[in-house]
């Protein structure tokens, strides 16, 4: 077996956001990975210029802290939690708060909305241990999915919107139906909190991170595989558009691909001074992006990676 390769002139850019924090919490990539979106508790929602560092503006006041966010593969919107325990909705393009959902008795932690901005959901971290699903034009909830027991890390639309994954602070992941908000699977495995779930294309499997990797059948429930390397929580995982490869963000500062035919760790890349809270594949898996919580972000060169 080849080994895994960990080398950090992998990196094509690198820079360094000019934050004001002291921690981010989360960020997100747009699919070019022009543009990344950031939060951080007693600080603005902020909007970045990839390229330069630059802070392209910023959401609401300096309280307004946050943890969940999501921005939009067209960058367009942007979705994230306050610490109020509101959902907020934004145009990007006016700098405009379109919609806020009130709901929740804990602040927002995770959130997803569906491709058309017909549906959002979103989780708590503390206290309310359900999943909300909510309508976007009305700002109602019209669903509460019930059966975690802890804060709720992480949710997930598939791509019909008919279902969702969640990942806990209570170590499952589950598996729902919007539509009638039942409880179709609860996948067991993790010792940890669950940071973050992942829909495979097909929608038949998923992925799920904490202190390691766990690939599922969505059908069995059954965990198909565990990929194991990283040696601290690991924040962030996604696949690969092929679904040949899984790709992770992880706390002990490394960004990792991964072969999920085998589970094998095919390259390490190093070079983060701070624990990574996201990476993320271009569309074309020729470049991921990365963004640590001191704000340094990396743009890796997978070109010649034969990935």
């Amino acid at each position: 077996m080849p080994k895994e390769s960990a080398r950090e002139d992998f990196a094509e850019k690198t820079c360094q956001l000019e934050i004001k924090m002291d921690e981010i919490n989360d960020c997100s990539f747009t699919s070019d990975g022009k543009r990344a979106l950031t939060c951080a508790q007693g600080s603005p929602v902020q909007l970045w210029e990839v390229e330069t560092g630059r802070c392209l503006f910023a959401f609401g006041d300096d309280s307004i802290g946050a943890w969940g966010l999501m921005l939009s593969d067209d960058g367009r919107h942007a979705l994230f939690g306050v610490r109020d325990k509101t959902l907020q909705l934004w145009d990007v393009n006016t700098s405009q708060r379109l919609r806020s959902f009130a709901g929740h008795t804990g602040f927002v932690r995770c959130v997803d909305f569906s491709s058309d901005l017909r549906l959002a959901l979103s989780g708590s971290g503390v206290r309310d241990h359900a999943v909300r699903l909510w309508d976007v034009k009305t700002e109602r909830c019209l669903r509460l999915l019930e059966g975690h027991t802890d804060g709720v890390y992480d949710v997930a639309f598939d791509a019909t919107q008919k279902r969702a994954l969640s990942g806990s602070r209570d170590g499952t992941v589950r598996l729902w139906d919007i539509e009638t908000g039942r409880c179709l699977q609860v996948l067991k495995g993790h010792n940890y909190h669950v940071q973050h779930v992942a829909w495979s294309a097909d929608q038949r499997c998923a992925l799920s991170c904490s202190e390691n990797i766990r690939l599922w059948d969505l059908e069995s429930g059954r965990c198909l595989r565990v990929f194991e390397g990283h040696t601290k929580t690991i924040r962030s995982v996604e696949w690969s558009a092929d679904q040949r490869n899984a790709l992770s963000g992880s706390y002990d500062g490394t960004v990792r691909i991964w072969d999920v035919e085998t589970g094998r760790c095919r390259l390490a890349l190093e070079g983060h001074t701070a624990g990574v809270v996201n990476a993320s594949f271009s569309i074309d898996q020729q470049r991921a992006f990365s963004c640590d919580e001191r704000g340094g972000i990396r743009i890796w060169d997978l070109s010649g990676s034969n990935i």
